[in-house]
């Protein structure tokens, strides 16, 4: 398949780019906010010399367990979602980022139709005014984290630049 001369050089210009940048990004940096306990192998965020802030994946966890009240099944998918944004501002205040340094979000949740109460309370992390990341929703089967009789409902990862 033959493709334009222009797409070829935009090409060419974002494949010697990506691999500059990532000689360039080698330098990084992990973020383990105070009392970080992973529960697997990674680190809560990387944080790369170019400005670049990747969070992993926050469960709702506190001390390593869901509080009771958000798995008391009343507003559950709320209580989850504000532990879930909270950790992820831990994570960016380590790093010294805020939420209006977000750029791409990415949320998990076990089922769709809590979305809308997912983003009465996400929608708060951003005021009048601000400008909310890009973002992906998705379904999904089961999260990590997830015991018998005490789901995890919600994930969300983010990136962040300066």
């Amino acid at each position: 398949m033959k493709f334009p001369a222009k797409i070829l050089t935009i090409a060419s210009v974002f494949a010697v780019t990506a691999s500059t940048t990532a000689v360039a990004g080698d330098v990084r940096t992990a973020v383990y906010p105070k009392g970080s306990n992973p529960i697997a192998p990674y680190s809560p965020g990387i944080k790369l010399a170019n400005g670049m802030l990747f969070v992993s994946g926050q469960i709702p966890y506190v001390k390593g367990a869901i509080p009771e009240h958000a798995q008391d099944g009343t507003d559950d998918m709320a209580d989850q979602t504000k532990i879930v944004m909270e950790n992820l501002r831990t994570v960016l205040d380590e790093a010294g980022y805020t939420f209006d340094d977000a750029v791409r979000v990415t949320v998990f949740m076990t089922d769709i139709n809590n979305y809308g109460a997912f983003n009465k309370v996400y929608g708060t992390y951003w005021g009048e005014g601000k400008t909310p990341p890009a973002r992906a929703a998705v379904e999904v089967g089961a999260l990590p984290g997830s015991k018998p009789g005490v789901p995890v409902l919600v994930e969300v990862s983010m990136i962040a630049a300066k």
